[in-house]
């Protein structure tokens, strides 16, 4: 995989994450109780959102770790013969709709 194809994957993810906590906050009620499916503990919203916040930390840090901090990408990402797919654009926003 190159390195512009990881990133972007972990791009993507934050991105999904971000969409999952916005549907969050539009279903789960602030005093809902919810349970941990991987250790069977309750929590409430909030503690869910923070759990959801440190995997974007997680991603973040792996993102670092892959770029060296930024160093690793310079110019990986200037490609001056990019052609504007919109039908790439249209097929991922269906995707996230």
């Amino acid at each position: 995989m190159s390195l512009a194809k990881e990133i972007n994957d972990r791009l993507d993810e934050i991105l999904n994450i971000r969409a999952e906590i916005r549907r969050m906050n539009e279903d789960i009620a602030d005093d809902q109780v919810l349970k941990n499916v991987t250790n069977g503990e309750s929590t409430d919203k909030a503690g869910a959102l923070r759990v959801v916040e440190a995997m974007i930390d997680q991603i973040k840090s792996d993102l670092n770790q892959i770029t060296n901090n930024g160093q690793n990408v310079i110019d990986v990402f200037t490609n001056k013969y990019y052609i504007h797919d919109t039908m790439q654009d249209r097929e991922i926003v269906k995707n996230q709709k």
